[in-house]
């Protein structure tokens, strides 16, 4: 992995049974319509979550929930022993959220410093703190160390996807959300990504990807969750003897339109 060569390292892999991310009974939705319904589990430090299903089933809401931009409807969600519901954005990124949107939601006219100063300041990082969160960002991808003056639009799709994902990491977060980050990808980069993801948790991290590339995304992961129509319709093992393509594609298939 070139573009990620202080991400490659071979750090072991963590082994805890310790509840990180726990979801209970969560609803949500965008006025009168559910999206969420009773959506339960939990995701233990040092493991890398995959969240699949259909368009609609409600991942990427799912994910807006446990960060905050959507007000749940009932329901629970707590990191360690922290209830999240409730708190602003910010608060749940000083706890340890990070996520890396759909779109990795830079802003293009901005130079990759730039990007990662607005980052820093709305999650409420100052002085020293800030310093040191764009630190790791480069000690993790040294080549945002060599973009930072220039401006995100000219980076290439892996580039970006990386300035998202240092972005992420200026709060040193505990838990990692990735919503869909294969978007637009070349193959070899999209491989990167999930290399990368890997080695956040072997680090310790909680990392819940959300992906339609799930079988390529099942081969570094610890977990697979399907959701179908605001559910968790399965949560086990990802290894290729355990999830099937056939269950995939039912779950895909077999599914309405939820948000």
């Amino acid at each position: 992995m070139s573009e990620t060569a202080a991400m490659n390292g071979s750090a072991p892999k963590v082994a805890t049974t310790d509840i990180g991310l726990e979801v209970q009974a969560l609803v949500a939705g965008y006025g009168e319509l559910t999206v969420l319904r009773e959506v339960s589990f939990a995701v233990a430090p040092g493991q890398l979550a995959v969240l699949a299903g259909p368009n609609g089933a409600g991942k990427s809401t799912l994910l807006a929930t446990i960060m905050g931009t959507v007000k749940p409807r009932g329901g629970s969600v707590k990191l360690g022993a922290e209830e999240l519901l409730g708190k602003p954005v910010w608060e749940r990124t000083k706890l340890g959220l990070g996520l890396v949107p759909e779109g990795r939601g830079l802003f293009p006219s901005l130079t990759v410093w730039e990007n990662l100063r607005v980052a820093a300041k709305a999650a409420r990082l100052r002085g020293d703190e800030a310093e040191e969160g764009i630190e790791r960002a480069v000690q993790a991808f040294p080549i945002i160390g060599e973009r930072l003056t220039q401006k995100v639009a000219s980076l290439s799709g892996g580039e970006q996807q990386m300035v998202a994902v240092g972005r992420a990491l200026l709060t040193d977060p505990r838990v990692m959300l990735l919503d869909e980050p294969s978007m637009g990808l070349a193959p070899i980069i999209w491989r990167q990504v999930l290399e990368t993801c890997r080695t956040l948790a072997d680090e310790g991290r909680i990392v819940l990807l959300v992906e339609q590339r799930v079988m390529e995304a099942l081969e570094p992961a610890d977990r697979c969750i399907v959701m179908q129509q605001g559910r968790v319709v399965r949560d086990g093992p990802a290894d290729s003897t355990a999830v099937s393509l056939p269950e995939l594609a039912s779950s895909y298939f077999d599914s309405g339109s939820q948000g």
